[in-house]
Order: structure tokens, then sequence, then C-alpha cells
């Protein structure tokens, strides 16, 4: 009886450290994922290489000057030159005029939507005009990054 008894109570006390195991084991793998922000974050690859040249100054300055009209640093400038994606470093710096003029249109078609505006008898003929034009940037807009793909 008194076996029992004591195997019963070994019984029920490794359960509830088992137990206890697996509540903690949860705990920190929650923790962990809390650590790593919950979501796998995606492989970069790591610029790990280095290599050094020589230059002299006037080459040297003549690559700064190229090198300031873009938006980089001088070793991101070198890699796109050197692996020739120069040519989409300003993809849309061209056309930044033509987007602009999109979003100002796009302000002006809601400002027109608006009812103090019912002034305009030609209010619905100006909306059509407007979001044809818009529409027509876009597709030049778009024309032109599928055609530098």
């Amino acid at each position: 009886m008194e076996k029992d008894f004591l195997q019963e109570f070994i019984y029920e006390a490794t359960k509830e450290n088992e137990a206890k195991i697996v509540q903690e084991k949860r705990k920190k793998y929650f923790q962990e994922l809390g650590r790593k922000g919950g979501l796998k974050t995606k492989e970069n690859k790591k610029l790990d290489k280095v290599i050094s040249i020589r230059m002299t100054n006037s080459e040297y300055e003549t690559l700064i000057q190229k090198q300031e009209k873009y938006p980089l640093k001088l070793s991101t400038y070198i890699r796109y030159v050197l692996f020739e994606r120069e040519l989409k470093i300003n993809e849309f710096q061209t056309d930044e005029v033509l987007l602009q003029f999109g979003n100002h249109f796009k302000k002006i078609t809601n400002l027109l939507r608006n009812r103090e505006w019912n002034v305009f008898e030609n209010k619905k003929e100006i909306l059509l005009r407007i979001e044809n034009l818009i529409e027509l940037i876009h597709q030049y807009l778009y024309s032109n990054t599928s055609n530098n793909e």
C-alpha cells in the first residue's frame, strides 16, 4: 500500500515536472521568436570581399565628379559601373516631372469632386480629361520601365 502510494506520488511528480519543462520550452521558444522579430529575415548578399586599387589624383577626381551626379556611395557607384548597371540608377529621374504632374492632377481631381466646387458647369468634362491625362502619364511611365527591363 505504501509502495503504491510512493509510486503514484513519484509518477505524479514526474508528470508535473514534465509539464513544467514543456511549458518552459514553449515560453523560451516564443521568447526566442520575439527576439528574432517573429519573421525570418531574407538572406542578403553580404559584401565581404575588399579590393583596393591605386589611381592618380586626376583619375580619382573624375571618378568623384561622375559619382556626385548620383545619390550613391563611391563603392556602390563603382560596383554599378563595373557590372554595367549604371543605367538603372536613375530609372525615374527623367520622368520625375511627369510623376509630380500626375500627383498634382490627382489632387486636383480630389478637390473638384468635393461639394464646394459645384460652381463649374463643365466639372464632369474637366474630371474626365484629367483622368485621361493621368492614365496617359501612367501608360508612358510603365511602358518605359518595361522597355528598360
